[in-house]
């Protein structure tokens, strides 16, 4: 895949459960379909056919370059076939073919044969695997998600009726690679054709960010990058400049304060319907993604291949299509995107806030919101290696009230540079759950996210639990002191309390003392319809459950027995003990049973870490039980 990407994303999964979640599309209008007259059909391509090729390699000039057809490849990935070219001028010859160059038409005698989007990476020779238009064109329209290429699919070998001599050198067959390690071809192989990894530019990130995105988009094949806006001067010169074929194609990600976007080259345009790069972006069959002019600043030289390095210029349509033989979209439409709004504000300083837009895909907006989050805060330059964020993070659902995270974080997790990509990843995974959700589509109208750094660690460890009494009557309060150590601090001692039922039946009971996501994990545990939702309602209870716990609190939990059962992913809860020991004992009935807690909660100024228990005794004659 030949491209330039413009792309920062990271997915850590946090939440315990994620399922597919079907993409509905609505039909686009009829439109004129490309004449066949047009275009070359594979069978009828030979060996040693001359023609000419379309792309830009500064600015939005349309420049050609020379292709020789060298061989016809069948069946390099199911129903699809692949030409293989030699290119020339443009200093191709120097160069190799181009990272950016992906959906360069390619013309043999008025009639398109296909987009430049395979590369032989480290030939000496600008050797390059064209797709052929005709197989765009079809599969564009069939939407077909069976043919998408594996990224990590074994490497099928194809071999040439007539050999091949490149620079001296003999070849009588061509490995067509689906993953995108280029350092597993050898000489026995052949000549070795691999899709690129395409180079990821971005506007407004920092260094920071693009480590997040080396860690997070190797199995796509993109390569990470810094570059920039198109200068204000250029962007007002070229902005107005409509769509061309073998111009740049750009398609948006993130829109605004900060900028994602791959740019790769128009192959085709039939009325408003607009084909390009000759290969999947991700693969993802049907999308909504902006499609925009671009603009290229220049080539940028490798020692493998090359790229351009370019950005986007003016939104002219919609990117629906993204299936294994390229992309393809609609003038005059216009992308559903999904607001995010960022303040961020250091103690003492004015806050800054950024406002972004990004696409609306459900593998894809979880890991560009992240992205755009930790780069808001990385904006603030470097952090102190000890620091201490208040965040609060509201998503806003339709229907539905909003999902409010609000917490502080400290410790030795979120410091440093580690800080930005923890601090937000709670976030990216609760959009994660509910575009993954199985049960039905939720739409998130927007995402707002205010985070306050102040300086120091502000955490305090449990080191020890004394309770009050051992013994304690049903209806009486447990009482106990708490002594918590802040980070280089002195022990401070913290009172706690909680009140026992007057039916708590008699017997010995274990009291955790902790901070409250172990609760709320422990919470999950005991609930099987919240660890396992079997519907909508239970995956937004789940997220309430997860979404509550404060790491300021210090909680005092004690288990007791079942209070109930779940069947079928019902909840039953609140049945008499032995209901609950009739329904749970029967094993055609699949019933799980529901074990309950006691819990109370009590603010801290720090961040709880670490754990102790404690047992004690409930008897109703403390003085008979305490002699």
């Amino acid at each position: 895949m030949i491209a330039t990407i413009r792309l920062a994303v990271r997915r850590t999964p946090w939440l315990l459960f994620t399922a597919p979640l079907l993409l509905v599309l609505t039909p686009p209008a009829l439109q004129a379909e490309p004449k066949a007259q047009t275009y070359w059909q594979v069978d009828d391509v030979r060996p040693g056919m001359k023609g000419t090729g379309r792309t830009v390699m500064k600015g939005i000039k349309l420049e050609s370059f020379d292709a020789e057809v060298l061989g016809v490849l069948k069946n390099t990935s199911p129903g699809r076939d692949l030409v293989l070219c030699r290119l020339s001028g443009l200093d191709l010859e120097k160069t190799g073919v181009i990272a950016g160059m992906s959906g360069s038409p390619v013309y043999i005698d008025g009639k398109l044969l296909g987009a430049v989007a395979y590369a032989w990476a480290f030939g000496k020779e600008p050797i390059a695997g064209v797709t052929p238009f005709a197989q765009m064109h079809g599969f564009v329209e069939r939407f077909e998600r069976r043919d998408l290429v594996e990224q990590n699919g074994k490497p099928r070998r194809v071999g040439l009726k007539e050999p091949l001599k490149i620079d001296g050198v003999q070849y009588d067959r061509v490995t067509v690679s689906a993953g995108f390690d280029a350092s597993r071809s050898g000489a026995e192989d052949g000549l070795w054709m691999v899709p690129l990894r395409m180079p990821v530019a971005t506007t407004g990130f920092s260094s920071r960010s693009l480590d997040v995105l080396r860690d997070g988009l190797k199995s796509h094949g993109l390569l990470p990058v810094q570059s920039g806006g198109a200068a204000g001067k250029i962007a007002a010169k070229e902005k107005e400049a409509d769509l061309q074929i073998g111009g740049p194609l750009a398609v948006a990600l993130v829109m605004g304060d900060f900028d994602m976007s791959g740019i790769g080259t128009v192959t085709h345009i039939e009325g408003d319907r607009v084909y390009g790069w000759g290969h999947p972006f991700f693969g993802m069959g049907g999308c909504d993604l902006p499609l925009m002019t671009g603009y290229i600043h220049t080539i940028y030289p490798r020692q493998s291949i090359s790229f351009k390095m370019g950005s986007p210029l003016r939104t002219v349509g919609v990117i629906n299509a993204d299936v294994s033989t390229c992309i393809a979209g609609w003038l005059g439409r216009t992308p559903d995107l999904l607001p995010v709004q960022m303040t961020v504000r250091r103690e003492g300083e004015e806050a800054r806030t950024f406002k972004v837009q990004v696409v609306r895909q459900k593998s894809l907006s979880a890991q560009l919101v992240q992205a755009s989050l930790v780069n808001s805060l990385d904006m603030e330059g470097d952090l102190p290696d000890e620091i201490t964020a208040e965040m609060e993070a509201r998503i806003t659902v339709e229907g539905r009230k909003p999902i409010i995270i609000k917490d502080t974080f400290s410790g030795s997790g979120f410091s440093g540079s580690r800080a930005a990509g923890m601090l937000y990843q709670q976030v990216s995974n609760v959009i994660h759950m509910l575009n993954f959700n199985s049960f039905g589509p939720v739409r998130i109208e927007k995402v707002e996210c205010e985070t306050t750094i102040l300086a120091g660690r502000r955490t305090a460890d449990i080191e020890a639990v004394e309770v009050d009494s051992d013994v304690y009557a049903p209806g009486e309060t447990l009482k106990a002191s708490v002594f918590m150590r802040p980070y280089k601090g002195l022990p401070e001692k913290t009172r706690i309390a909680i009140k026992l039922p007057a039916d708590l039946p008699e017997g010995t009971y274990t009291a955790q003392i902790c901070d409250d996501l172990t609760n709320a994990r422990a919470e999950l545990r005991d609930h099987p319809y919240l660890n396992n939702p079997q519907n909508l309602e239970q995956v937004f209870a789940s997220l309430a459950v997860q979404t509550r716990a404060k790491r300021t609190n210090l909680v005092v939990r004690v288990p007791i027995s079942g209070v109930g059962v779940a069947v079928g992913g019902q909840a039953l809860p609140n049945l008499p003990p032995s209901m609950v020991q009739i329904i749970g004992a029967t094993r055609r009935s699949g019933a799980q049973t529901i074990t309950g807690a006691l819990v109370a909660r009590h603010p801290t100024d720090w961040v709880v870490q670490g754990s102790e228990s404690i047992r004690f005794t409930v008897a109703k004659n403390k003085k008979l039980s305490g002699e």
